[in-house]
């Protein structure tokens, strides 16, 4: 949702070990999301820090975005917000109000070993949750994942252990907003 600094850093190094300035101008998201809206497709807004949030606001003003949104909190990037439950509640508390009675949509997804605090406190403030081999490679215990579907195994249980429970797929695409295929619509 926004131009930053995006980093890895090294303590034993004391170095970065790659540094660049992701460059996402506002000229082009507008351009990407009216090409998502002419193709009929649900955007996800990653969203790397405090600032990002903020620019949703414009953009739904513009009407270049469909209620409700669905904004991924990126945490944990260097350039980017910190990992910690305290950021997380912030970046939800500055998603857009909700349009009418429909609500917007968040979910967080925590880099590297801290993805589990990070699911911990999504679960804990109401919003969803993503991992995968794409932001960590570590269980919760240290060991190392063998595969997605043990990350997402155990994101399940957290989620379970919670009280609360994975959505189906159509719940989902309800709580997204997300229109049924032509096919799926057919089969209803």
């Amino acid at each position: 949702m926004g131009s930053m600094n995006y980093a890895k850093y090294s303590r034993t190094r004391k170095d970065f070990v790659f540094s660049f300035v992701f460059a996402n101008p506002f000229e082009e998201i507008i351009e990407l999301l009216q090409a998502m809206r002419a193709l009929h497709i649900k955007p996800e807004h990653e969203c790397f820090d405090l600032g990002h949030v903020g620019s949703l606001e414009p953009l739904l003003d513009m009407g270049l975005l469909e209620a409700p949104l669905h904004a991924d909190f990126v945490m944990g990037v260097v350039g980017g917000a910190p990992a910690s439950a305290r950021n997380l509640a912030a970046m939800a508390d500055n998603m857009p109000g909700p349009i009418g009675i429909v609500s917007h949509h968040w979910g967080v997804i925590g880099i590297g070993r801290d993805q589990w605090m990070m699911v911990a406190a999504a679960l804990t403030l109401g919003g969803s949750i993503r991992v995968g081999l794409e932001d960590n490679f570590y269980l919760p215990s240290g060991e190392m994942a063998r595969s997605n579907g043990e990350l997402i195994a155990k994101a399940r249980q957290m989620t379970e252990d919670a009280g609360r429970r994975p959505a189906t797929v159509q719940e989902a695409r309800e709580l997204l907003g997300i229109r049924p295929r032509p096919n799926e619509a057919q089969a209803a």
